[in-house]
C-alpha cells in the first residue's frame, strides 16, 4: 500500500502486479452486474446502446475505482465497466469493459493504449485514435471526427459506423452508434473495441469536468 501511495505522489506508473490486482478487483466487482446485462448477437443490435451511463458505485481512497453500466435506449444495462486513474493529471489508467459475452481491457499509458480482448493482447491504440494489430502490425481501424456531433468509426479502411459524441448535448436515450452496413465477426469486434473506449472515456472525462 505504501509503495503505491509513493508511486502516485511521485507520478510513477504502477507495476504489473498492481495492474493485475486491480483488474481482478474490477472483474469481481462487475461480476454480479454481468448477469443482468442484456445480450446482443448482431451488430445492428449495437444500435440499441445509448449514451446513458449509470454510475453504480465507487471505491474511494488510494484504490479509488469508478464503476458503471451503459444502458440501452430502453434503460436496460448492456455494458458494465470499471475505471481507475493511477497518476493524477497524467494519462495513466485502467479501463475494464464487459458485455454479456465479451471482455475488453484497456491499459491507458502516456503515449498509447494496450487493448486486450477476452484476455489476449490484440492491439495498440495510438494517440491519434488509430488501432494497430499486435500480430499483423497493420492498421485495424480508427476514430475520426465526422461532424460537430458525430465521430466516424473506420474499420480496415472502410467507414462502418458513426458514434454520437458524448461531449455534445444529448438526451438520455440518444443512440450511441449508427452501423452503416453488415459486418463480419472481426469487423464487429474492432468496432466495439474502438467504440466502447471512446464512449466510456469521453463520458468519464465529462463527469470529471462537472
Amino acid at each position: 500500500m505504501i509503495k503505491e501511495i509513493l508511486r502516485s505522489v511521485l507520478g510513477m506508473a504502477p507495476g504489473a502486479n498492481k495492474i493485475n490486482l486491480d483488474l481482478a478487483a474490477m472483474r469481481q466487482h462487475c461480476k454480479p452486474f454481468v448477469e443482468q446485462l442484456i445480450p446482443w448477437e448482431e451488430e445492428k443490435e449495437l444500435e440499441l446502446l445509448s449514451l446513458n451511463v449509470n454510475f453504480i458505485s465507487q471505491k474511494r481512497g488510494p484504490d479509488k475505482m469508478v464503476f458503471g453500466t451503459v444502458q440501452s435506449i430502453y434503460y436496460e444495462p448492456m455494458v458494465v465497466f470499471g475505471y481507475k486513474d493511477y497518476v493524477k493529471g497524467q494519462r495513466d489508467a485502467l479501463l475494464y469493459c464487459r458485455t454479456k459475452n465479451l471482455e475488453f481491457i484497456y491499459r491507458l499509458k502516456r503515449r498509447d493504449t494496450d487493448v486486450y480482448f477476452n484476455g489476449n493482447h490484440v492491439a495498440v491504440l495510438d494517440q491519434t485514435g488509430i488501432l494497430h494489430g499486435m500480430r499483423s502490425k497493420s492498421t485495424l481501424g480508427g476514430v475520426r471526427s465526422y461532424s460537430n456531433d458525430l465521430l466516424s468509426i473506420v474499420v480496415q479502411g472502410q467507414d462502418v459506423g458513426h458514434m454520437f459524441n458524448p461531449s455534445r448535448p444529448h438526451t438520455e436515450q440518444q443512440r450511441a452508434f449508427f452501423v452503416l452496413g453488415k459486418l463480419d465477426e472481426e469487423e464487429e469486434f474492432i468496432l466495439l473495441a474502438l467504440g466502447l473506449f471512446e464512449l466510456v472515456t469521453r463520458v468519464l472525462t465529462n463527469k470529471k469536468k462537472k
